[in-house]
């Protein structure tokens, strides 16, 4: 079974948006697709790095559109490693 786990960089991204609960609703429908598929999800993979990401839609006034980077490790837990809000969607 697979994990996902919060980065430390991932934690301080969700403050800086308000905190969990700012955001958990935008987020709900990301954490079930990662739990059933998180290799279906583009990759960006450079010199420099590589992670998958995923955008999410803004729900009313109350759950922005958000880009979230996350990356698969070796047990294939889900390692949430950015977010941020989705100023272009």
């Amino acid at each position: 079974m697979r994990n996902i786990i919060w980065s430390e960089e991932f934690s301080a991204c969700v403050e800086r948006l308000g905190g969990a609960r700012a955001i958990d609703r935008a987020l709900d429908p990301v954490m079930d697709a990662l739990m059933r598929n998180p290799y279906g999800f583009e990759l960006i993979q450079n010199d420099f790095t590589s992670c998958r990401f995923v955008r999410t839609k803004a729900i009313g006034a109350d759950a922005p559109a958000l880009i979230v980077a996350f990356t698969i490790d070796e047990n294939k837990n889900v390692v949430l490693e950015w977010v941020d809000e989705d100023e272009f969607f």
